[in-house]
């Protein structure tokens, strides 16, 4: 196991940034998850880590080693694809034990680590079959095995779970989490799934263009997001954002007055932020009239797209079956759910404690 540093590092191809100067600790056995849309420098980032990108700038180390020049077999990384690159031709025993082999590893050795990984896995009723025979879910749990045979100092996963359809991506983040939790191993973790995320790291790294915007524990990024990037990226159904303006102690945007802690040091344009799981039920008298427009059922809970004072709105709650299209219902902006951010830059603005 080892500390993995990022110093500065930057991936330039030609005149195109790709990642511009990450900063990054990732402690021992930690477990951190690199977040963020398609063509973010999230994959282009680990695979500086494990060696399959040229640096162009900046610093790599494992443990004590700048490895920033290593070739990937001089690492002790190991690394599991979204593909799962399994040879077809040969058994789940000798797809686990290939790598072993061909750095001349004792046979005994070998079968020890095989069976290990195996019983960690569930793989053992299947050592014997072919990739063919397997479905989606035991194949990636072989990529996962090929990778926890080799003892590494790093795992690193590139989106290991996007072939798989939604309920094998639910068992299978688990089978991650638990495999974390056994090895102690520091991971690091691709993805464009906040829901993977969310549940898998004990940090996340939200990236855009290149750039990162914010590095924190799930629910903090989740509780106070940096920008309106992060705001609007993490959280689903996504934060209500409204643009507006600050008078006088109130968030004003048409006709909708939203009242903000006390205290609050902010003024002029801005946007207002509020999760739908947050805007409380009340009666009209006490709060803002809500249109209702859209009604989704998610079961347990009701997702309710509508409008208030001219603003669109998403509110889900527990079940509600008695709403319908062009009802009016009243809604409530609790003071210490609410978020700002400056319209100019996107930064965060502190709200006072209500």
């Amino acid at each position: 196991m080892a500390e993995i540093r990022l110093e500065q590092v930057r991936k330039a191809y030609g005149g195109v940034v790709a990642v511009h100067g990450v900063d990054l600790t990732i402690r021992d056995g930690e477990f951190v998850v690199f977040l963020g849309p398609s063509g973010c420098g999230k994959s282009t980032t680990l695979r500086m880590i494990a060696g399959l990108e040229e640096v162009t700038a900046g610093t790599i180390r494992i443990g004590a080693r700048d490895v920033t020049e290593l070739e990937p077999k001089d690492r002790n990384i190991a690394m599991v694809f979204q593909n799962y690159a399994l040879y077809p031709h040969k058994t789940i025993y000798d797809n686990l034990a290939f790598g072993l082999r061909m750095r001349k590893m004792d046979p005994a050795e070998i079968d020890v680590r095989v069976q290990k990984a195996a019983r960690m896995l569930g793989l053992e009723d299947y050592l014997a079959r072919k990739p063919k025979q397997l479905s989606g879910g035991q194949m990636q749990r072989v990529a996962l095995g090929r990778a926890l045979v080799r003892e590494p100092d790093v795992f690193l996963l590139d989106e290991p779970l996007s072939n798989l359809d939604a309920k094998l991506r639910v068992r299978m983040r688990e089978e991650i989490a638990r495999l974390h939790q056994d090895v102690g191993t520091s991971m690091v973790y691709v993805t464009h799934d906040q829901v993977e995320a969310m549940t898998l790291a004990n940090r996340i790294v939200i990236m855009r263009d290149g750039h990162v915007q914010q590095i924190g524990a799930p629910l903090e990024v989740y509780d106070r997001p940096a920008n309106l990037f992060v705001a609007g990226f993490i959280g689903s159904p996504e934060m209500n954002l409204i643009e507006g303006r600050v008078e006088n102690g109130l968030f004003v945007a048409g006709s909708l007055r939203v009242a903000l802690p006390a205290g609050t040091q902010a003024s002029g344009d801005v946007a207002l932020g509020i999760r739908p799981e947050h805007l409380a039920l009340t009666s009209e008298a006490d709060g803002v009239a809500f249109t209702v427009r859209v009604i989704e059922q998610l079961g347990a809970q009701t997702l309710c797209v509508g409008e208030a004072g001219g603003e669109r709105l998403r509110i889900l709650v527990d079940r509600v079956d008695s709403w319908s299209p062009g009802q009016s219902i009243g809604v409530r902006f609790p003071a210490a759910k609410l978020h700002l951010f400056a319209k100019s830059s996107g930064q965060r603005i502190e709200t006072a404690k209500p």
